[in-house]
């Protein structure tokens, strides 16, 4: 390709595409200069299912769509135009073209070879960054994506069930047994991430060591596509967010029991001397035979002993949901049990009245509301919420984790299944 000045058409559109925005001017001049110009016509198969990565396609003009041909028939994953990168899963994956990729209009586009990018992308590490956040914001976004399909360690993906920070989940089947699985896998956006891929391993390493009827069991773990995947326990149900939005406030009688699987859940977990630190309704599951589900161990810790906790450097990095986090959690305080409590606390009121007990948005502000929040009454908060269930809520939402319960062992007498769920909120979910 001739250089930027003797093609200044051409160089000005590429300067325009959003998802090469982050790149420096050098790199895109480069990336510029590597690349072949193509036209299509409408009808064109431009990039072809099954093929090998060819390159990096930039449109310039025009507009295309993506087709996934699959078992269960074709599903259009999404349209491109001016501006738009195409092929970057099969570059960041080395694997084959995952969808057929079919112009709709003429179309002018920039094709960097395969062999080119990968010499760019060792000068420039910045270049592979983008594809994999592009990946990762592609991912997930329906149903079907990329991935629908596919054969991955022997299971194949039927489709996409949840989306989370650091993760998309896929309904998938062992070929070998016929079991339903949910593949937990590892956002492409956090594979340049060293802390993330750690918290990713240290949630599998907790979970191969949890054995629990109300936690989601994890089976294995693997990489494949240059990322990585947890095989887990498969739920069919809902989380506690999706049925609260679906349904509003529940009546005590549907909560005890809830926070009495929940209960069940915790002691376990603390008796090994952890602590969740991000339990909310989104991470947890009701199955279809009303068993709860503990899930999303990616904040997971054991306990910092006392001694540790007075002489550890300070981090100030906020991890979880602070709605639902204890004051000490968001000031960098000792973690143990009563860190759950109180979410369990925070997790109890939004299910009973059908939203969250603090609307703080900025931290500061969310911060001195948990220290000086007095708990509404208990007619303000539902009508027939008991002494008993009223009495958990003052001990577990105080501020100072010394007057706090010391474990919610006085719910476990609540433990029993949950009621029926209604059949059209029923889904395959484990939360990510």
């Amino acid at each position: 390709m001739p250089a930027p000045e003797a093609n200044p058409l051409s160089w000005n559109q590429l300067r325009n595409c959003q998802p090469l925005t982050a790149l420096s001017e050098a790199a895109l001049r480069e990336v510029f200069e590597a690349a072949e110009e193509r036209s299509y016509q409408p009808g064109d198969v431009i990039v072809r299912q099954g093929d090998p990565a060819e390159g990096l396609l930039i449109l310039l003009e025009g507009t295309a769509h993506a087709l996934l041909r699959g078992q269960d028939g074709n599903h259009c994953l999404g349209r491109f135009t001016n501006g738009d990168v195409v092929g970057e899963m099969a570059l960041v994956t080395r694997e084959a073209r995952s969808a057929d990729v079919i112009a709709d209009s003429p179309v002018r586009a920039l094709l960097v070879p395969t062999a080119a990018f990968d010499r760019l992308a060792m000068r420039h590490l910045e270049l592979g960054m983008v594809l994999t956040q592009l990946v990762a914001n592609r991912l997930g976004q329906g149903a079907h994506d990329g991935f629908g399909g596919k054969r991955v360690e022997g299971f194949r993906i039927l489709r996409c069930v949840g989306r989370g920070g650091m993760s998309v989940v896929y309904r998938a089947q062992d070929e070998s047994t016929g079991e339903l699985v949910a593949l937990k896998m590892m956002s492409y956006r956090l594979i340049y991430d060293s802390t993330a891929l750690a918290r990713f391993h240290q949630e599998a390493h907790l979970l191969q060591s949890l054995d629990h009827e109300n936690i989601a069991r994890l089976k294995r773990l693997f990489p494949a596509y240059r990322t990585y995947f947890l095989v887990m326990e498969l739920c069919e149900g809902v989380d506690l967010a999706r049925l609260v939005r679906a349904r509003g406030r529940l009546a005590e009688p549907q909560v005890r029991p809830i926070l009495g699987q929940l209960a069940r859940a915790l002691e376990y977990v603390h008796a090994r001397g952890l602590v969740h630190r991000d339990l909310k309704p989104a991470n947890v599951m009701i199955t279809r035979d009303g068993q709860v589900k503990l899930t999303d161990f990616g904040l997971a810790m054991p306990v910092v002993p006392l001694e540790d906790a007075q002489t550890r450097v300070a981090d100030h990095t906020v991890m979880g949901t602070p709605a639902f986090m204890a004051p000490e959690q968001l000031s960098d305080g000792r973690l143990d049990r009563r860190t759950d409590v109180y979410a369990l606390g925070c997790l109890a009121y939004n299910l009973l009245t059908g939203r969250q007990l603090f609307g703080a948005t900025n931290l500061f502000e969310l911060v001195q509301e948990k220290l000086t929040m007095g708990l509404p009454s208990a007619a303000e908060i539902g009508e027939g919420v008991s002494a008993e269930l009223y009495e958990f809520l003052q001990g577990a939402l105080r501020a100072n984790p010394n007057e706090r319960p010391p474990s919610t062992a006085p719910l476990l007498k609540w433990a029993g299944p949950c009621d029926p769920l209604p059949e059209d909120l029923v889904d395959d979910q484990v939360r990510s």
